[in-house]
């Protein structure tokens, strides 16, 4: 039986692969990689050192030694870079696919798994320090980039309609629709993503989405019994 670390390496697997084939050029791909990472370095060590409200799109191009042109081209705003890119997200169709192929989970770690992936992929070591220092010493900045986090909820909500609607017998909102589930489940799985992120921040290993949500489930029961 797959355990739920298991299963989360397969999803970084299965988005990591699907990153690499949106770019057929081996090479070309590992340059751009290279290069958007020089920009988070930049900009992750500038708000460290500054604060968020004390650095610009024009302050990280200046230390990374690029165009705001060039700096467009990988990220669409500061918070974007800060918090990492969500544009790699699968689009509906893969997520529907990534859903099936891990039917045998509960689907709400599938997505959340999905997500905290997304915003890692192709990240080092160092990069992940820094965001992580950063993310420690300026806790609201995991509030920066909701509109990033939109459209993956709409990508996700539409995702759950199909995979739901094709496959009732793993529903797990008794009662309602397919579309106040997918409604429901969407931001739950945002939610989740960003909780496990800030429990990774605070500790040193990132608990796992089935691990995150349990804790969640433990501690909204507490308040039915409080």
């Amino acid at each position: 039986m797959k355990t739920a670390h298991h299963r989360q390496q397969e999803v970084a697997r299965i988005v990591e692969q699907g990153q690499e084939k949106a770019s057929p050029e081996g090479l070309r791909y590992r340059k751009k990689l290279k290069a958007r990472l020089a920009v988070e370095r930049a900009a992750l060590e500038l708000v460290i050192e500054r604060g968020y409200d004390g650095v610009t799109v024009e302050d990280i191009c200046a230390r990374a030694e690029i165009s705001k042109k060039t700096f467009f081209n990988y990220f669409p705003s500061k918070a974007s870079v800060i918090m990492g890119r969500m544009d790699a997200f699968p689009d509906d169709e893969r997520l529907l696919e990534i859903l099936v192929e891990h039917d045998e989970a509960c689907y709400l770690d599938v997505l959340v798994g999905v997500v905290s992936t997304t915003v890692s992929a192709g990240v080092d070591d160092e990069i992940e320090g820094l965001r992580r220092e950063a993310l420690r010493s300026m806790p609201q900045l995991f509030f920066h980039g909701q509109r990033d986090l939109l459209a993956v909820q709409c990508s996700i909500a539409a995702a759950l309609r199909s995979y739901l609607g094709e496959h009732p017998e793993r529903r797990m909102l008794a009662g309602g629709s397919v579309e106040e589930e997918a409604l429901v489940a969407s931001s739950t799985a945002i939610g989740l993503a960003r909780t496990r992120s800030m429990l990774h921040v605070c500790g040193e290993v990132a608990p796992t989405s089935s691990e995150t949500r349990r804790l969640v489930m433990a501690y909204l029961s507490a308040g039915d019994q409080a």
